[in-house]
């Protein structure tokens, strides 16, 4: 069961970067209180001092346990570090934006960030710890993998299979039917026509490999 945040709740953030600085306004908007910061990619980022509190990850373990987590780093190489923080033993928090349209059909799976105005189509499901940022529109009967970053605007069209760990950048189209594999990288303004490999990076209109030296 997802534990979708509410006004009132408390949370703290995995994450203490750009991202989580968005992701913290929005919490703010909604009503729900950030308690602590979690960095675990960059140590000088570790402020525990601070009003609100920055731990690194190795620290984190005796701050509030009984609050959940919230993803809240743009680059899907959060993954290690959520999975570790759940490992131990902390829970995973969804926060859904009130004016996101998300169909009762669909599935948002835990420790997802749903901004606002996003359109979640019929049947479509989204897994754990993905980011669907301002304006993105997700298919009906999509399937979109883990920790994965939908960027500002995004268009995935219906029965797409977004692997895990991919980036979907700002204002990028995928048709639909299309597979983007496991850590893909499709770069803002691309139109994405087929589908795309694990770990290739795709630009442009229609949407091609990046060359490589």
């Amino acid at each position: 069961m997802t534990l979708s945040l509410q006004a009132g709740d408390e949370v703290i953030l995995v994450g203490a970067g750009a991202m989580a600085e968005e992701i913290a306004d929005l919490a703010q908007q909604m009503g729900v209180f950030v308690r602590a910061l979690i960095e675990g990619l960059d140590i000088e980022r570790a402020a525990p001092d601070d009003g609100t509190p920055v731990l690194w990850v190795d620290e984190q373990g005796t701050f509030r346990p009984d609050l959940p987590v919230l993803p809240a780093i743009g680059s899907p190489k959060r993954s290690d570090l959520v999975d570790r923080l759940v490992s131990e033993g902390r829970l995973l928090a969804s926060l859904l934006h009130p004016s996101a349209s998300i169909s009762p059909s669909a599935q948002i799976g835990p420790g997802c960030v749903i901004f606002p105005h996003v359109v979640v189509g019929a049947k479509a499901q989204i897994g754990t710890g993905t980011i669907v940022n301002r304006g993105a529109l997700i298919g009906h009967h999509t399937h979109v993998g883990d920790h994965v970053f939908v960027g500002p605007g995004a268009n995935v069209a219906g029965k797409v299979v977004i692997g895990n760990r991919v980036h979907v950048g700002l204002a990028s189209v995928v048709r639909d039917g299309v597979s983007v594999e496991d850590d893909a990288f499709v770069g803002a303004g691309a139109v994405v026509v087929g589908d795309v490999a694990r770990g290739t990076t795709v630009v442009g209109v229609p949407a091609r490999p990046m060359a490589r030296d």
